[in-house]
Parts: structure tokens; C-alpha cells; sequence
């Protein structure tokens, strides 16, 4: 008999775009999931799925603008946060079942506020169970579900392997999209003395023709302007924003590596989303595309396992 082949889809914001691609490079390989386990976007990305409805939700994710996913949420500072979810996941809706009636067996990996221990939803609406486990604090309400106060699941495990095993799984494929983080590397950058190639002032040596001379002046003013650079990024201090950002991807990233170490997957994806910044909801197709490729150059690891 098969193995139980499950999925854990990680917790990223708009990096959870990457998560589509994953889906669509199983189905290009023939392969399908026997249990599916997201946390945040990936619980998100994972339920829709299930639902059927990811095709519908590609088209919406691709065609979405910078910070426009969040034109349908209502701004009430109530419940702990900023953000009301609930009408923008209401335009859903129509294709949500309860997680009992799904074809393959699925949770949601979220925390109980009264208490901070993560909780798996695996049971109730779908949808429901995708809201609790993407409700980032501060910035999105809070929700009700099941008689506890919940918020986003990455504060406790953002790629909840645990979490498909107690589903049955034997097989994990796990994706984990905080574990290539966004630090602030310009900050890591050794001293180091580059020598002028040749004094600014210096004139062209006879001889040597106009093209030349102009060639050696223009890489001069090349290499000045990369040493001021490299100065200047020295000098700098880090940004708020880009600070809490690098934050919550190291935090993520540590927290995730924890829990690897406790239960480990069986594959390991790890997309490269460094450089996409947890909003940028526009940039769809290259985050698809990049889960596509990283499942992709994982197929032969994955049809080993399989085949045992």
C-alpha cells in the first residue's frame, strides 16, 4: 500500500503565491497529496485548493495591483487589530465546506490567545479555519472560532510538519517560505580598500587613441560611483519597515528551523523570497512561477520517496 503523502504549506503573506506553484507542479508531475497541513497564506493557498476553487483564486492573485488585496478589508480597530478580514474571505464563500466533507484530510495551524498554544482547526468551515490561521495580530482581527479567540498560526509553528503527521501523513513535503530570509545584508559587508586604477586627473598616456582614453575615464567614474556607493550603504542606518520585516523573517525563520529539528520533513522546499516583500501581492506570477520551479527540481526526490 502507498504511503500517506501530505503537504505543509508555510506561512509568507503575498510569498504564499508561491504555494499555487507547488500545487501546480505536483499536478504536472502526477502526483497528489493524501493530506494537506498550511498555516497563515498557506492554510489559505491550501483550503482553496481543496475547495476547488484555486483556479479561481490564481486569476484573482494574478491580477491583483500593489496592496490592492487589501481594498475589500474594513479598517475597525477592534478584536486586536486594525484590519477586518471577514468580507474579503465572504467573497469565497460560495465554493466553502466544512473540512469533514473535504476529499483528503486538511488543518489549520492557529493560536488560542487566551492561552498561546497553537491549535489545529480541523473541523468547520473552511474558510473560517483559513481567516483564524492568517490573523496576523495587530494588523488583522482576531477570530472567534470554536469557542477560542485565534490569530495567525506562524506565531507557533509557521510550517506545522506536526501538524500532517497527526493527520496521518508518512510522507511530508514541507514549504517553508521564511527559510531563505529577508536580512538587511548591505549591513554585512567587509571593509575593504580598492585601489584606483588610475588618478582621476591623470591624462592619457601618447599613444594610447581617444577610445581608449575615454574608455579608462568612464570606468574610473564607474568605480567611484560604486565606492561612494558602497559608503553610502555603510553609513546608513536601518528603516523602520524594512526592519520589522528582516524581524519577522529571522524570528520565522529560527522558529521554523525548531521545529524541524523536533520533527523534521521528508523534502525540504525552500523558495527564494528574500527579496519579495510580504506585500507585494502584484508580483504573482514570479512568486507562482518560483514555487513551480523549486517543486520541479525536487521531482526526482519525490518519486524516490514514493516509489518505497
Amino acid at each position: 500500500m502507498a504511503k500517506k503523502l501530505g503537504l505543509v504549506l508555510g506561512s509568507g503573506a503575498a510569498r504564499g503565491w508561491a504555494h499555487i506553484g507547488v500545487l501546480r507542479g505536483l499536478e504536472e508531475i502526477g502526483v497528489k497529496p493524501d493530506v494537506i497541513a498550511g498555516c497563515s497564506v498557506g492554510a489559505l493557498i491550501g483550503g482553496a485548493y481543496l475547495l476547488d476553487a484555486l483556479d479561481a483564486f490564481d486569476a484573482w492573485a494574478r491580477e491583483l495591483k500593489p496592496l490592492s488585496a487589501l481594498e475589500k478589508f474594513n479598517l475597525t480597530v477592534r478584536r486586536g487589530g486594525l484590519i477586518d478580514t471577514q468580507s474579503a474571505f465572504e467573497a469565497f464563500r460560495p465554493y466553502d465546506r466544512n473540512i469533514e466533507d473535504l476529499p483528503i484530510k486538511f488543518g489549520a495551524a492557529a493560536v488560542d490567545l487566551a492561552t498561546g498554544d497553537e491549535i489545529a482547526i480541523t473541523k468547520g468551515s473552511v474558510i473560517d479555519a483559513a481567516r483564524a490561521s492568517s490573523a496576523i495580530p495587530v494588523l488583522f482581527h482576531a477570530v472567534h472560532n470554536q469557542g477560542r479567540w485565534l490569530v495567525d498560526g506562524a506565531l507557533a509553528n509557521p510550517a506545522p510538519v506536526s501538524l500532517a503527521r497527526a493527520l496521518g501523513a508518512e510522507i511530508v513535503i514541507s514549504v517553508d517560505l521564511n527559510a531563505v530570509p529577508r536580512v538587511l545584508d548591505r549591513f554585512d559587508t567587509p571593509p575593504t580598500t580598492v585601489p584606483a586604477i588610475m588618478p582621476p586627473s591623470a591624462p592619457a598616456k601618447s599613444g594610447v587613441t581617444g577610445a581608449v582614453a575615454k574608455l579608462i575615464e568612464d570606468t574610473q567614474k564607474s568605480v567611484r560611483r560604486q565606492i561612494e556607493f558602497a559608503k553610502a550603504r555603510a553609513d546608513a542606518s536601518p528603516k523602520l519597515f524594512e526592519t520589522a520585516y528582516a524581524a519577522a523573517d529571522i524570528f520565522q525563520m529560527h522558529l521554523a528551523r525548531a521545529h524541524a529539528r523536533i520533527d523534521p520533513p521528508d523534502i525540504l522546499l525552500r523558495p527564494d523570497m528574500r527579496h519579495a516583500m510580504p506585500t507585494a501581492f502584484d508580483r504573482a506570477d514570479e512568486f507562482i512561477e518560483e514555487g513551480r520551479q523549486t517543486l520541479l527540481a525536487h521531482r526526482s526526490d519525490i518519486e524516490t520517496l514514493l516509489a518505497k
